[in-house]
């Protein structure tokens, strides 16, 4: 028991330094924040969180390639931010229709074939953050609102669940997602 509580705080750690990287448009983020989804699959999958453990599988192969979209091995980290920018209207609908998909297909997988122990809060907060995650890479400032309500449903989740270090760290991923979409603003396009 007490190599769980070291293994998810070491995870909050990186969670934090992953969160901080990317309000300031750090490149390195995508490798600090694969570290910490590493991490995060064993916690998620010892709580049996299985929504959230396929989230961390998730952001691990994101990770790979937002470190590749937000710049090559030949660019400095200077080069590597970009201009944020508002998505189109369109962008928005089909996203949000398929975070919905998402959303009902997991909740309908967790909660049929699986001892999750709260199915559908778990895949809602994927969906949203898989979303979010996805808006990320392609630098929609949109991407922080959706944060803002991914981790404060996770607050619910994660404290229910005993996970206090990681209730800590989505309570701090909170406060980030204010402090990122102002900072993001800076850098938005006109």
């Amino acid at each position: 028991m007490q190599a769980d509580i070291i293994i998810e705080i070491f995870g909050a750690v990186t969670g934090l330094l992953f969160v901080y990287l990317e309000i300031r448009q750090r490149r390195a983020m995508w490798l600090i924040g694969g570290i910490s989804a590493l991490i995060y699959i064993a916690v998620f999958l010892n709580a049996g969180l299985l929504a959230a453990m396929g989230l961390q599988v998730y952001y691990l192969g994101v990770s790979l390639y937002g470190w590749k979209k937000w710049g090559g091995d030949d660019k400095d980290e200077a080069d590597t931010k970009q201009t944020v920018s508002k998505m189109a209207l369109s962008v928005l609908i089909i996203s949000i229709a398929a975070a919905a998909v998402a959303y009902l297909f997991l909740a309908y997988l967790l909660a049929e074939f699986s001892k999750d122990p709260m199915p559908r809060a778990d895949a809602l907060i994927a969906a949203i953050s898989m979303l979010a995650t996805y808006w990320v890479t392609k630098k929609y400032i949109e991407n922080w609102i959706l944060w803002i309500i991914a981790n404060a449903l996770s607050l619910y989740l994660y404290i229910s669940q005993g996970l206090y270090a990681t209730t800590v760290l989505y309570f701090v991923y909170l406060i980030g997602a204010v402090v990122g979409y102002i900072h993001w603003r800076k850098f938005r396009k006109l």
